[in-house]
């Protein structure tokens, strides 16, 4: 059988909406088919996604990435994804990091596609049956920097934005002024960098004008010393390494960091008991990601060694820009990490 399956059916009376029956994992393996399917699916015309999971039984952070990202690209055309019918391992990481608020969940299809339909429109869900096997091929390239409609109320060919940093656009190139990532810009108007989703206006006179970027809200989170918060953990540190502008590289280096940290702090605070729980407080802003643990369990001696016979925290030490392990004042540990996307 193969490692996902997909079956897309069209939906009667929401010409924007297509249902996605799913079935096996959603995992680094499966990702590249399942995003060049559902590129297809956007290039017909399809803003509006109901996601039937009812088989599908694990979701890693590689999956869990794609789908925000995959809502992150509807939202602005007034489309968003609906997901039916959660297998209770899955939604319980969705709940722990708060991934709710992209998607909307429904117990069953009908509820899902209604909500997609719009007010006063009733659809009936398409006949079920067995979903199709998606191919697995490599990534789709890198898109082009996603084009803004103008805002509304303005005329011309684009809306000027509030003028934050400024570069200079040579040969329709320019540099993005959060992620460094080389974009392409054909013609004057509003555009949103697809590495950080940093917005920015070309304009006529062959400038780029980057909209200032707030900083984001806090996420707190208490999580169980389990797999499934770990790896939810590691997956909300990617996406915020991601929006931040982190390299790949550097994404990996941070995810690798997370996971390091939350296990020895449940290995070595905890003694790997899942009933015990530890705090995390993340805070993503332009360019840098900050985290900071806390727990109640045994102190940590920074000089103990893990199982392999490496010193505690020996690849976070080495790849985050600010590490402090002290002693919690409470009884227990707090750890701080930070990282920026690029040196200042």
């Amino acid at each position: 059988m193969p490692d996902l399956t997909l079956d897309v059916q069209k939906v009667p009376n929401a010409s924007n909406a297509a249902l996605v029956v799913m079935a096996g994992s959603i995992d680094a393996k499966t990702v590249p088919g399942f995003q060049e399917q559902m590129n297809r699916v956007k290039d017909d015309g399809a803003i509006k996604f109901v996601l039937d999971m009812e088989g599908i039984k694990y979701v890693n952070s590689t999956g869990l990435g794609f789908l925000v990202n995959l809502a992150d690209s509807l939202d602005p055309k007034g489309g968003g994804i609906a997901l039916v019918k959660l297998h209770p391992k899955v939604k319980v990481v969705f709940d722990m990091l708060g991934l709710n608020a992209f998607f909307k969940i429904f117990g069953n299809r009908n509820d899902a596609l209604n909500s997609m339909a719009g007010p006063g429109t009733k659809v009936a869900a398409p006949a079920e049956h067995a979903p199709q096997p998606v191919s697995v091929g490599a990534p789709p390239a890198q898109p082009a920097p996603a084009r803004l409609a103008p805002a509304a109320g303005t005329t011309g060919t684009f809306a000027p934005i509030p003028a934050g940093e400024t570069a200079e656009v040579v040969g329709q190139q320019l540099e993005c002024a959060s992620c460094k990532a080389t974009l392409l810009v054909p013609e004057p108007g509003n555009y949103k960098c697809p590495r950080c989703s940093g917005i920015f206006t070309y304009t006529r006179d062959g400038k780029a004008n980057f909209l200032p970027r707030r900083r984001l809200t806090p996420i707190q989170m208490t999580l169980t010393c389990s797999h499934e918060c770990t790896e939810g953990l590691v997956t909300m540190a990617g996406l915020l390494a991601k929006r931040a502008g982190f390299t790949p590289d550097m994404m990996r280096s941070m995810e690798q960091s997370v996971r390091e940290s939350a296990g020895t702090i449940i290995e070595k605070a905890y003694s790997s008991n899942e009933q015990c729980t530890y705090q995390v407080l993340m805070v993503a802003s332009d360019n840098e990601v900050s985290i900071k643990f806390s727990d109640y369990g045994k102190k940590i001696d920074p000089e103990t060694t893990d199982g392999n016979g490496k010193p505690v925290f020996s690849l976070t030490r080495q790849s985050m820009d600010v590490f402090d392990l002290k002693a919690h004042p409470r009884g227990g540990n707090i750890l701080t990490l930070s990282k920026r996307a690029v040196a200042v």
